[in-house]
């Protein structure tokens, strides 16, 4: 799998990918975290135009697509926050699947580190299949916020241990 950045023309393909990510959630028990709208079009149309959003390819086409804020998230930092540390980072958002393939989640993830190696993610109590799937891909759970017009959130971050 490849990660690039997304395309204005390749809208129609992203907004499908969030509305099966979107059915998925509710299908394995988190119907509030992202609802029957998020992100809104004008939000994943902000991101491309931004240089913020990143598709996963491979020779089938797009199987995935994410947000890396590779400079940090104001919202973040904002934050009265128990993250992990307080080194510069990177933050994974709006992160999906089409579902038609493994290791998307891992591709994002790849990418990333590549781009920064402490990285930051925040996701819903009932989203367990993201928990795991963090947990798996070294993240560690540093605690609980309240991110205002989000929500309550567990905080993840992934960072190399051994520079802290």
């Amino acid at each position: 799998m490849q990660v690039r950045q997304a395309k204005e023309n390749e809208l129609p393909r992203i907004l499908a990918i969030y509305e099966r990510a979107r059915a998925f959630m509710r299908e394995t028990g988190n119907p509030t975290q992202w609802g029957d709208g998020y992100p809104p079009k004008e939000r994943v149309v902000s991101d491309i135009q931004e240089g913020l959003l990143f598709v996963v390819e491979d020779a089938m086409g797009l199987q995935g697509v994410f947000a890396l804020y590779p400079d940090g998230d104001p919202a973040y930092d904002a934050l009265n926050a128990p993250w992990c540390n307080d080194l510069p980072y990177a933050a994974l958002h709006r992160v999906a699947s089409g579902g038609e393939r493994r290791g998307v989640l891992r591709a994002c993830v790849k990418y990333a580190h590549s781009v920064c190696q402490n990285l930051k993610i925040d996701t819903h109590k009932e989203n367990l299949v993201m928990q795991s799937a963090l947990k798996r891909l070294g993240f560690t759970p540093c605690g609980v916020a309240d991110i205002p017009n989000v929500g309550e959130r567990i905080l993840f971050q992934r960072y190399e241990k051994e520079n802290v």
